[in-house]
């Protein structure tokens, strides 16, 4: 499916909230999809104004992190990330780069390199990793054929400590707002439930 046929259907599964990195001739963009004037237009933040497509590149070309899908009848409502191990790759990871998505785990033994669920908990993995996810306009597919869009890590392109700060933050805000505990996200340990709550219980 052409890009131009995806965006739409992507925006309505929410691809509007997150940053989308893109390159537009000899400019940098990094904004958000916006629906103004019957169309619907990525709008520039001016978060990276003065990068050049060279400086950004290593985004298409190491920083791979996974896909986005806007994939229906899933647990989540929202949009689905993909780790790379689930998708069929452009280029080759170095072994640095993929020991290190291995190694990026969260709380609940889930790894970045074959995570699949929700995009705002794909996002809080990587950023709890440190790296700085952006959605690219390049489309990826699932080994499944289901299409959809890499996502990149923005800390591969050189920047400083300021604007990684600034764009982390952005980031995070827009992820955090949709973080949500779900029934799944949160299990306690049969035998530490009996410990904390079995006298209560069996007074009850």
């Amino acid at each position: 499916m052409a890009i131009k046929q995806l965006i739409p259907q992507f925006y309505a599964h929410g691809l509007g909230e997150l940053l989308i990195l893109h390159l537009q001739q000899d400019r940098v963009i990094l904004g958000n999809l916006i629906f103004e004037k019957g169309k619907l237009t990525l709008r520039d933040q001016g978060l990276i104004s003065d990068m050049t497509p060279s400086q950004v590149q290593p985004c298409w070309e190491s920083g791979l992190l996974g896909m986005v899908s806007a994939s229906d009848g899933q647990e989540w409502e929202s949009m689905t990330f993909f780790g790379l191990e689930h998708c069929n790759l452009p280029v080759d990871l170095g072994k640095t780069r993929h020991g290190a998505l291995v190694a990026a785990e969260n709380r609940y033994g889930e790894s970045l390199i074959n995570f699949v669920g929700s995009i705002y908990r794909g996002y809080q993995l990587m950023m709890e990793h440190h790296f700085l996810p952006v959605i690219l306009l390049q489309e990826l597919h699932t080994k499944a054929g289901e299409a959809g869009f890499a996502i990149s890590d923005l800390r591969t392109v050189p920047m400083s400590v300021a604007m990684i700060r600034n764009l982390n933050e952005i980031i995070w805000k827009s992820v955090e707002k949709r973080l949500s505990m779900g029934v799944d996200d949160e299990q306690v340990d049969p035998d530490e439930f009996e410990k904390l709550f079995g006298d209560y219980i069996a007074k009850q």
